[in-house]
């Protein structure tokens, strides 16, 4: 088959998806109203419809034929802002809004589920799809993982995309080791005992140990992690539990994050913040706590995979695809990293800018972003193509 022409046929059905999903945006991992439509989508195609935790899904296609097992996957969740893009297809739901993409990647898979389910005889193995919700707040994948999505099968290999709205159309991007930091982020309590601003010496200052501590933590970065690895310590809120000009408040609340492409280096730092927080708290006579969201794992590709399906991404795509010259890395998080730990993966980047000359004006996570949806039967055509090829290299390798 030819997959991109066949994607270019099956346009509209996928922008249909895209903008179904758009409208009706879910946050975290409580996605009723996309996983419905999903599931029925996957059944229109044909697919037999799995459950793996409260509203994950795979699918399966191929196994006619023996041989290994690559999933695919796509996150479906959206972000708790409200949409300003205009479109006439904008976000139905206040405060919730598909501003990261995921809605693009979600289409993409299900018309790459319609491709090789149109070519399921012809597959030298099997196809595992995985939508996930749970993306933005890191704990989707695991959830799934936990709920046993590396079972039954056992995927030999998997392969992720993400759609980037500054990235002209059709510009794919590839990485090389690390893809995504780590992202660890903290909440940070400081008490102390309040007073009148007037009487300081009454109370014990948790304003005064909090400035310290800030300064401390950045001091972390400049004399205790590696300069050779990129790391970024950053307290992006500091609030007392008064706010009035004349009281010693009796506790301070920061928050903020560590990122790094090093465990290593993030687990050092995890280490030394509560070390920093709990002794410099103890100097001025106060308490500090630290508390942790659920951490993220750097994104490591298998840069021999990552090599083997960009092969194979320029096959299915010919000229309506140009690849990035230098390997990409970006300091956001990412949570396939939880799958790219415990099976060897491959990711990319899908340029959906407004042509093939230009990125867009706004990137993910801004409430004015648009994708170009001229970019949803290319990604379609690179998840069912790479697959189908994938599969069939293996086969006759006799791997």
């Amino acid at each position: 088959m030819d997959y991109l022409k066949r994607a270019e046929e099956l346009k509209e059905e996928i922008v249909r998806d895209r903008r179904y999903l758009h409208q009706h945006p879910e946050l975290g991992c409580d996605l009723p109203v996309t996983s419905a439509y999903v599931e029925k989508r996957l059944k229109e195609i044909g697919l037999e419809v799995s459950h793996c935790g409260k509203y994950g899904l795979t699918a399966l296609v191929g196994g006619k034929k023996q041989g290994k097992v690559l999933l695919l996957r796509a996150d479906m969740d959206a972000l708790g802002m409200t949409e300003e893009s205009g479109l006439d297809y904008a976000s139905l739901n206040p405060g919730k809004a598909h501003c990261c993409g995921h809605d693009n990647h979600t289409a993409m898979l299900l018309g790459a589920a319609r491709l090789l389910k149109e070519t399921e005889d012809e597959l030298c193995g099997t196809v595992k799809l995985m939508f996930q919700p749970g993306e933005e707040c890191g704990t989707g994948c695991l959830e799934m993982l936990a709920a046993g999505v590396l079972e039954q099968p056992k995927p030999d290999a998997a392969m992720g995309m993400h759609v980037d709205a500054m990235l002209p159309l059709g510009t794919f991007g590839y990485g090389m080791d690390a893809v995504f930091s780590s992202n660890d982020v903290f909440e940070i309590t400081v008490k102390g005992i309040s007073c009148h601003g007037a009487r300081p010496h009454q109370g014990k200052d948790p304003i005064n140990a909090a400035a310290h501590i800030v300064t401390a933590l950045e001091t972390l970065i400049a004399r205790e992690a590696d300069p050779s690895q990129v790391c970024i310590l950053t307290v992006g809120s500091i609030e007392s539990s008064t706010k009035a000009f004349n009281i010693i408040p009796d506790s301070v609340t920061m928050k903020g994050s560590i990122r790094t492409y090093s465990e290593h280096e993030q687990k050092m730092l995890v280490r030394r913040t509560e070390e920093t927080v709990e002794y410099i708290s103890k100097a001025f006579g106060c308490e500090g706590i630290v508390s942790w969201a659920t951490p993220m794992v750097p994104l490591l590709v298998d840069n021999t995979l990552e090599s083997e399906m960009l092969s194979y991404l320029k096959a299915v795509l010919g000229d309506q695809a140009r690849v990035c010259e230098q390997p990409v890395r970006k300091l956001g998080s990412e949570d396939f990293a939880n799958l790219t730990g415990r099976v060897p993966s491959a990711f990319f980047f899908i340029g959906a800018g407004p042509d093939r000359e230009h990125g867009g004006a706004y990137s993910q996570h801004n409430a004015r972003v648009v994708f170009n949806e001229d970019m949803l039967p290319l990604g379609s055509a690179a998840f069912a193509g790479c697959a189908a090829m994938w599969l069939r290299a293996h086969a006759q390798a006799g791997k």
